[in-house]
């Protein structure tokens, strides 16, 4: 039996917990907060697992919390040292600690440390980023469940633009590329969830904004398109879901069966999105099946599930977690 604490990020690690979790008989994870170490049934778990997991808390940083954090994460390794190290890696997290390296202001002895465990990241341009700061780590997808069902034998009318733009952040999702084009193209109608514009000064009719929304399908159902521009990204959970649903994807990162636009060049998401418009007026955009494909067997959870358990059984880096009988 592998047991996992995971640390850090409470989203994520919930999530990451309760997928680990569906291989009862091979895995027992558990997400502890800061606060739950403090417990006595909390430190217990951690000094109990042989692997402790660290989620989007970045080591090295000179911040009071990524302090706290970092000798926290120190002494439960020091008081359960059998226990393999493992950081996962999700996105911010990555970017931060890259503006820092650059910047020389991450602490040399927690990266220095960090060094010697295993990382994993969940989207393969993190791999590339990591590696500059000396952290060596293995993509490895996290995998959201997704219960989109068949997509449509042919997109819907009208063609719709869907995208998510926080009001607080509008700036990072390249809210003004998506002004510009929906200023630029009065034909096509855009979507934004996840916000209600408070950031457009001057609304645009064929601009709506839908707040925070929990459930994404009926957007995604009358979506031909699925625009996620950012400054920094992990694996887009919007992309998925979008794949997933068959839509034509929109990205800023490279990635199979997406239409690669850079992050803030409103030129190049006009152009993508006229030659996309044109082939829906004309009858020639299909759902993207092969998207859909692609997503479905890169984040099955069964696949992931494996590539987990493999990875923490191999030698090397943290070492191998010493199983319970």
């Amino acid at each position: 039996m592998i047991r996992i604490v995971l640390l850090g990020q409470p989203f994520w690690s919930l999530r990451l917990a309760g997928i680990l979790n569906r291989r009862p008989g091979e895995v027992d994870a558990e997400f502890v907060s800061l606060k739950g170490l403090g417990t006595l049934r909390g430190l217990r778990k951690a000094l109990a697992a042989n692997v402790l997991m660290r989620m989007g808390y970045r080591p090295g940083a000179r911040t009071w919390r990524g302090r706290l954090f970092d000798g926290i994460w120190a002494c439960l390794r020091a008081c359960n040292p059998r226990a393999q190290a493992v950081h996962y890696w999700l996105g911010t997290d990555v970017l931060r600690t890259l503006e820092s390296y650059r910047a020389g202001r991450l602490r040399p002895g927690p990266m220095a440390r960090a060094r010697r465990d295993r990382h994993w990241a969940d989207a393969p341009w993190l791999v590339d980023e990591l590696a500059e700061t000396g952290l060596g780590a293995r993509y490895i997808a996290l995998p959201v469940p997704l219960a989109l069902g068949e997509p449509p034998r042919a997109l819907p009318e009208p063609f719709t633009v869907l995208t998510y733009i926080p009001d607080r952040r509008p700036e990072f999702y390249d809210g003004p590329s998506i002004l510009r084009a929906a200023r630029a193209l009065p034909g096509i109608r855009f979507e934004v969830i996840g916000g209600t514009g408070s950031w457009v000064e001057r609304p645009v009719p064929n601009l709506v904004f839908f707040g925070w929304q929990e459930d994404v399908r009926p957007f995604l159902a009358r979506a031909s398109v699925v625009v996620r521009l950012v400054r920094h990204d992990g694996m887009g959970g919007t992309v998925r879901e979008a794949l997933e649903a068959g839509r034509h994807v929109i990205y800023s990162q490279a990635m199979p069966w997406v239409t690669v636009v850079p992050y803030q060049d409103p030129p190049a998401l006009e152009a993508a999105l006229q030659e996309l418009f044109a082939r829906h007026a004309a009858g020639e955009l299909p759902p993207n099946r092969q998207g859909q494909r692609y997503v479905r067997e890169t984040f099955d959870l069964e696949t992931c599930l494996d590539t987990y358990l493999a990875d923490l059984r191999r030698p090397g880096h943290g070492s191998a977690p010493p199983e319970d009988p």
